[in-house]
């Protein structure tokens, strides 16, 4: 580094130097906090103008229409990044095509305290003749994704699950597969919460759910259940596999807290909600067993052993439920 430079000097400097690119700090509302040269230039503001004013303004007005701005920095906080291409407006009202990312930020106890924005003209790539249908696919695909994900967690909610699960067993019949379903619920949430608030509360199960998801694997499924509840399919999976990813998510759990696991296998013949109440059975043995825990539930035994997914034994060392 320059001797007589420091480095916020060096990093204003930096950033003075990306013309071609608008670097924007939002509050956790989406509020213009600061925002560099290239922001400037690339949109027509200046800084008097445009700080303390809702991001939406450089939207154009058939995405205001819909609240797809709002719903852009609602899946960065759930899930910590958005990233689009779409229609973008300047101060004159010209409209340009741009690349977007959205990043959430976090203080050191885990609050949102913002979002970074960079945006860069994509004018060569998407000329203005060609229309809003790039960006009317941008809103849809947004729109689609927030319609069956949870609002909080990002991941997808009851819903969605209920569909996966129908699917995945058909599937597993069909090819004399097995599949397995898991609850977790996380260990003294509701007390958790009443003593953090509601909002660092929030924020934990964003936390944990993205610390879950890292920790499983990519053909896995996984959707909220309830308030602190959630259910993981694990597609062509046998028993004592299926223990080995739930035990890995188990660890994966952000402290303070732990969670509790149950873990079914489909039999083969039994309904979805049939699956489901065994896995909630389960759950409910590890939690009066001291939580913290993977409890397996016995698969159920069947008139025609031929429909019977094939499975392997449980693992030496894991729970079984009595």
């Amino acid at each position: 580094m320059h001797p007589m430079m420091t480095g916020d000097a060096v990093w204003r400097r930096f950033l003075g130097n990306l013309k071609d690119y608008a670097i924007v700090l939002l509050d956790e509302e989406g509020n213009v906090a600061a925002w560099s040269e290239g922001a400037r230039v690339l949109k027509g503001y200046t800084t008097q103008e445009i700080v303390g004013t809702h991001f939406s303004i450089f939207s154009t007005p058939e995405a205001r229409a819909v609240g797809h701005p709002e719903r852009t920095l609602m899946v960065a906080a759930s899930v910590g990044r958005y990233e689009e291409e779409g229609w973008r407006v300047r101060k004159d009202k010209t409209r340009f095509w741009a690349h977007v990312i959205i990043a959430a930020i976090y203080d050191d106890k885990g609050l949102l305290c913002g979002f970074g924005k960079v945006l860069r003209d994509l004018a060569v790539k998407k000329p203005a003749a060609a229309g809003s249908a790039g960006q009317s696919e941008s809103i849809m695909k947004v729109l689609e994704y927030t319609a069956r994900t949870d609002d909080l967690s990002g991941i997808d909610r009851r819903r969605p699950l209920d569909k996966m699960l129908k699917t995945a067993t058909s599937v597993a019949r069909r090819h004399l597969r097995p599949i397995c379903v898991a609850m977790i619920d996380l260990d003294r949430f509701e007390s958790y919460n009443g003593e953090v608030g509601q909002q660092a509360g929030d924020v934990y199960l964003t936390q944990a759910c993205l610390k879950w998801r890292s920790a499983m694997r990519v053909e896995d499924f996984i959707a909220r259940y309830g308030s602190e509840q959630f259910v993981v399919i694990l597609p062509d999976t046998p028993l004592e596999d299926a223990a080995i990813c739930l035990e890995r998510v188990r660890a994966a759990t952000p402290s303070p807290l732990t969670c509790s696991v149950g873990l079914a296998q489909w039999d083969g013949q039994e309904t979805p909600n049939a699956l489901l109440g065994r896995t909630d059975q389960a759950l409910y043995l590890a939690k009066a067993g001291g939580r913290n825990q993977v409890v397996l539930s016995p698969t159920p035994v069947i008139a025609d052993e031929a429909a019977r997914p094939v499975a392997r034994k449980t693992p030496r060392g894991a729970k079984a439920s009595a």
